[in-house]
C-alpha cells in the first residue's frame, strides 16, 4: 500500500491548468505549421492532470472512475498528437494525411469508447475505492484494451522522440534548443509513463507523467508571456538554454521555409563567423558536406573567388542588397548571385547578419542573351537600311547605264555600247555578290582554331586578281580565329589595295610615259595583332573615318562594301581595326586586341 500525498491533488490540477494555458498560447500561433498536434498534446495533459486529480481525491467509486475514463482519453490523445507533431515539425508534412490521422484514431478511439460503455472486464478488472489511512485509494486491474492502448502510446511516442532526436542532431544554434526542449519534454513524459505501468512511481497511478509536467508547462508558460518579467525568479540559466529568441515554442517549420526553400541562408554572428547555413546556402557555395558552421565569412567565401575585387558585403555590420555578384566556382564556372544582407538586433545592439543568396545565373545570361539578341536586330535593322540605299542608289546607276546604252545599240548598232552594257551588269553582280555576303555573315563566329598568318594570307593572295601587284609576308604566327571569315577580310584588304594602289599607278606611269609599276602588299606582325599595308596613294586623314561605312567607295568601279565587311569579320573576333600610313606612304590597316580574346592562347612565335 502506497501513502498518499496531501498536496498531490492540487499539484495535478496545477498541472492540468498550466497545460491549458499553454495549449491557449500555442492555439493562438495558427496557422503555423505543427501547431494544431502540439496544442492536442497539451490538451491531453490537461486531461490526463484533471482526470488524475480526481482519481486520487475521489471517496466514490463513481468519480473515481470518471477521473480514470479522463485519464484514458488523455492517454488515448497524448501519442498519436505528439507523432503527428514530430511528423509535421519535422519536415515530414507529406506523411500527415487524412489517412494516417485515421489510422492513428483506430486503437484510441476503440478504447475510449470501450471506457466510456463500461464494457467490463475489458477495461477495469474489480474496479474498487478503499479507506485507507487518511483519506481514500481507488484500485483496479487493466483490462486487455487498456493494455492495448498503453502499447500503441508506447510505440507511437518512440516513433514521435526518434523524430525529434534525429531533428536535434541535424539542427543548429537556437532550433537546436528548441528542439532539445521538446526532446526533452517528449522522453520525460514516456519515461514517468512507463515508470507508472511498472510500479515504480512513488505516487500513485498514473500520476506521474503529469506531475513531470509541471516543470516544462510552467517553462513553456514563461517563455510565452516573457521570461524576462520573472527575473527575479533563479531560472536564468535554465531558460537560456531554450533560448531567448524562442520567445515562442510554437513549431516554425523550419525545415519547410528555410532548409528547403530554393535561395541560400547564411547567418553570420557580430564577429562575422558563420553560425548558420541552410543546404541550399552549401549547394550554392558548392560546400557540400563541408564543414562551414564556425568559421570566418572571409574564409567560407574567400575574396579571390569574386570576379569583381569589390566585395564590401564580407565586412562586418555591412547590410544591404547586391545584384549582378559573378563567382568563380570550383568547377572552373561563373556563376551569378544576388544578394541581400540584413542585421540581426538584440535590443538595439547588432548581433550579427542574415544573408539571401538567390542563384541568377540562368537569368543573368537570359538577360545577356536578350542584349545580344537586342544589339543582332538593331544590327540587322542598319544593315536593311544599308541594303535599301543600296538598292535605290547604288544599283540604281549601273541599271541606268546599261539601259541607256541598250537604247543607243539598238539605235547605232555600235559593239562599244554592248561592252558598256556588260559592265554596268558586272558591276551590279559585284554589289549584288557584297550585299549578299553582309547578309549572310553576321557580327558573330561560331567557332575559331589555331591560325597561321602566313598560310591564310597566301591562300587569300590566290584569289585575288592581282598580276600587277605582289604579296610580303614579313612575318608568321598563329592566333585564334575563323580561317574562313579572316581569309574573306585578307582578300578584300588585297582587293581595296591592288585596286587603289594599281590604279594610281597606272595613271602617274601614263602622265610620265612608263611601263605600270607593280604594287606590293605587305602582311606583318604588329603590337598585339598583324597589319596589312601597301604602297600605294594611301588613306587622305579626312577619309581615314569614313572608309569603313558602307557604300563609301572612292573607285569608279567599287562598291564601297569591301572595308564594311572586313570590319564585320574584325568585330566578329572580338578584335579591332584602325587605317594609317604605311612607310612606303600607303595605306596601313592594323588589326590589333588579338591577345585580349577570351580563351585563348597568348600570341606566339610560329617556329
Amino acid at each position: 500500500m502506497k501513502a498518499q500525498l496531501p498536496l498531490l491533488p492540487t499539484l495535478l490540477v496545477v498541472s492540468g491548468s498550466l497545460s491549458l494555458l499553454v495549449t491557449y498560447f500555442v492555439w493562438r500561433e495558427r496557422p503555423k505549421s505543427g501547431v494544431v498536434p502540439l496544442a492536442a498534446v497539451e490538451g491531453s495533459l490537461a486531461l490526463w492532470a484533471f482526470g488524475q486529480a480526481l482519481v486520487v481525491s475521489s471517496d466514490s467509486l463513481t468519480g473515481a472512475l470518471l477521473g480514470y475514463d479522463l485519464t484514458i482519453v488523455g492517454l488515448g490523445l497524448i501519442g498519436p498528437s505528439l507523432l503527428l507533431f514530430a511528423l509535421l515539425y519535422t519536415g515530414r508534412p507529406a506523411y500527415v494525411t487524412r489517412w494516417t490521422v485515421a489510422g492513428l484514431a483506430v486503437v484510441p478511439v476503440t478504447v475510449v469508447a470501450l471506457a466510456l460503455g463500461d464494457v467490463g472486464a475489458l477495461v477495469y478488472v474489480d474496479p474498487t475505492v478503499r479507506a485507507v489511512a487518511g483519506g481514500f485509494r481507488f484500485e483496479t486491474g487493466l483490462g486487455p484494451a487498456v493494455w492495448t492502448l498503453l502499447a500503441f502510446d508506447y510505440a507511437v511516442l518512440l516513433a514521435g522522440d526518434w523524430l525529434l532526436l534525429q531533428k536535434f542532431v541535424g539542427s543548429r544554434n537556437v532550433y537546436r534548443k528548441r528542439t532539445f526542449f521538446f526532446l526533452s519534454y517528449s522522453v520525460l513524459l514516456t519515461v514517468c509513463q512507463m515508470a507508472s505501468v511498472a510500479g515504480l512511481s512513488p505516487t500513485p497511478h498514473q500520476t506521474l507523467a503529469p506531475l513531470a509536467n509541471l516543470l516544462f508547462g510552467g517553462l513553456s508558460v514563461l517563455v510565452f508571456v516573457g521570461y524576462r518579467s520573472y527575473g527575479f525568479l533563479p531560472l536564468t540559466r535554465l531558460l537560456s538554454a531554450i533560448g531567448f529568441q524562442s520567445r515562442s515554442l510554437a513549431p516554425v517549420a523550419r525545415n519547410t521555409v528555410i532548409e528547403e526553400m530554393g535561395s541560400g541562408v547564411l547567418v553570420a554572428d557580430h564577429r562575422n563567423r558563420v553560425v548558420d547555413i541552410n543546404p541550399m546556402g552549401k549547394r550554392i557555395l558548392a560546400r557540400g558536406d563541408n564543414r562551414v558552421v564556425g568559421k570566418q565569412l572571409t574564409e567560407v567565401l574567400p575574396p579571390e573567388i569574386f570576379v569583381r575585387e569589390e566585395t564590401p558585403f564580407l565586412e562586418p555590420g555591412v547590410e544591404g542588397e547586391f545584384t549582378g555578384v559573378w563567382v568563380e566556382t570550383p568547377f572552373d564556372e561563373r556563376r551569378c548571385f544576388d544578394l541581400t544582407i540584413s542585421a540581426l538586433r538584440t535590443d538595439g545592439e547588432v548581433t550579427g547578419r542574415v544573408g539571401i543568396v538567390h542563384d541568377t545565373t540562368e537569368r543573368e545570361r537570359r538577360k545577356q542573351a536578350l542584349e545580344a539578341r537586342t544589339d543582332e536586330l538593331e544590327r540587322q535593322n542598319e544593315q536593311l537600311e544599308g541594303f535599301a540605299s543600296i538598292v535605290s542608289h547604288d544599283l540604281r546607276n549601273p541599271l541606268n547605264v546599261a539601259e541607256g546604252r541598250l537604247e543607243l545599240a539598238e539605235r547605232e548598232e555600235s559593239p562599244e555600247h554592248f561592252e558598256a552594257v556588260r559592265g554596268a551588269h558586272e558591276r551590279m553582280e559585284a554589289i549584288i555578290e557584297d550585299v549578299l555576303t553582309l547578309a549572310r555573315q553576321g557580327r558573330t563566329i561560331e567557332g575559331t582554331e589555331p591560325t597561321d598568318l602566313s598560310a591564310v594570307a597566301t591562300d587569300a593572295w590566290s584569289s585575288v586578281d592581282a598580276r600587277e601587284a605582289s604579296l610580303d609576308v614579313t612575318d608568321s604566327f598563329q592566333f585564334e580565329a575563323d580561317r574562313g571569315r579572316l581569309r574573306q577580310a585578307l582578300e578584300n584588304l588585297f582587293r581595296n589595295a591592288v585596286e587603289h594602289g594599281t590604279s594610281d599607278a597606272t595613271a602617274s606611269a601614263g602622265e610620265a610615259g612608263g611601263d605600270d609599276p607593280a604594287v606590293t602588299v605587305t602582311v606583318g606582325r604588329c603590337d598585339g595583332g598583324f597589319y596589312v599595308a601597301d604602297d600605294g596613294p594611301g588613306v587622305p586623314d579626312a577619309q581615314r573615318d569614313d572608309i569603313f561605312e558602307r557604300g563609301f567607295t572612292t573607285a569608279e568601279s567599287g562598291t564601297g562594301l569591301g572595308l564594311a565587311i572586313v570590319q564585320t569579320v574584325v568585330e566578329a573576333h572580338g578584335w579591332e581595326i584602325d587605317v594609317t600610313e604605311s612607310e612606303t606612304g600607303g595605306a596601313r590597316f592594323e588589326i590589333t586586341g588579338l591577345t585580349d580574346q577570351a580563351d585563348t592562347d597568348p600570341l606566339r612565335q610560329a617556329s
